[in-house]
């Protein structure tokens, strides 16, 4: 930790990132909320342990939509610590008809309209659409005390609203999901492969390295490459299509920027926003 990390009051953690499970958490150093809870509750709960927080210190869970990579803890970690829950009243129907979240209880649910900001523990929130085949999905625009982050996943195409919501912030968890040449030569059906590269599926190295050079600027604080495929990605090709997208744009890299891809199975520990 350096002296400019320390004068952060606001955090961000990732758990786990990819199409295996995903959950961030994002506030001040005790107490915040959880982006999607798509891993055991238990691994969860250890995940706060490593970082010096009780499940007490989560104040709420924001759902991005209701694929079971982002919602397959909510049924027991709810049932344990019975955590509000914020989403889009379509991810919600979603949760309900879900196997794995069928019996998350209703009473938890508090619907949210992209667009329409709410407040928790002081950090202000801005649910927005994004394109993707899940129900309800969205993405999520944080501010507290100065501090910016937003984090757009799961997104097929890089609509005007999620640009938008992108380029406000000075921190930033933009998905890499897939390597173009992997997608296409690897073992997946004609239709799956479709789905993924279509506009309701994941965004390419290509497609996220090239927006963020395009709006890059020595303001921005952090950039972090989340939801990478096991399949078809690797850290390094996403981490190399956006240097060369810098090295094509001619950008400059402020040596104040930290840029790096947000694992799959471990903790970050605290990012200073």
């Amino acid at each position: 930790m350096d002296l400019f990390s320390c004068l952060s009051p606001f955090v961000f953690c990732s758990f786990a990132s990819g199409s295996s499970g995903n959950c961030y958490y994002v506030g001040k150093q005790d107490e915040g909320v959880l982006v999607d809870v798509g891993i055991s509750a238990q691994q969860i709960l250890t995940g706060l342990r490593k970082n010096d927080l009780s499940p007490q210190c989560i104040k709420a869970i924001l759902i991005t939509h209701d694929h079971i990579d982002h919602v397959k803890g909510l049924e027991v970690l709810t049932k344990q610590y019975p955590i509000p829950i914020f989403a889009h009243a379509d991810c919600f129907q979603g949760i309900k008809e879900g196997k794995a979240t069928k019996k998350v209880d209703a009473a938890l649910f508090n619907e949210i309209e992209p667009m329409q900001g709410f407040t928790i523990c002081d950090i202000d929130i801005l649910a927005f659409p994004v394109m993707h085949d899940g129900r309800g999905a969205v993405g999520y625009h944080f501010g507290f005390e100065g501090h910016t982050l937003t984090i757009a996943t799961d997104i097929g195409m890089l609509d005007k609203v999620v640009k938008e919501q992108i380029r406000r912030a000075d921190n930033i968890v933009i998905e890499s999901n897939y390597d173009v040449e992997m997608l296409e030569k690897g073992s997946y059906p004609y239709l799956l492969k479709q789905r993924i590269a279509g506009p309701f599926g994941h965004l390419s190295n290509l497609e996220s390295a090239r927006f963020v050079a395009e709006i890059y600027h020595a303001g921005i604080k952090n950039i972090m490459l989340c939801h990478l495929s096991e399949n078809n990605n690797t850290p390094e090709r996403a981490m190399h299509s956006l240097y060369e997208q810098f090295r094509l744009k001619r950008v400059h890299l402020d040596a104040s920027t930290s840029i790096f891809p947000l694992p799959r199975h471990k903790d970050t520990g605290f990012v200073y926003l």
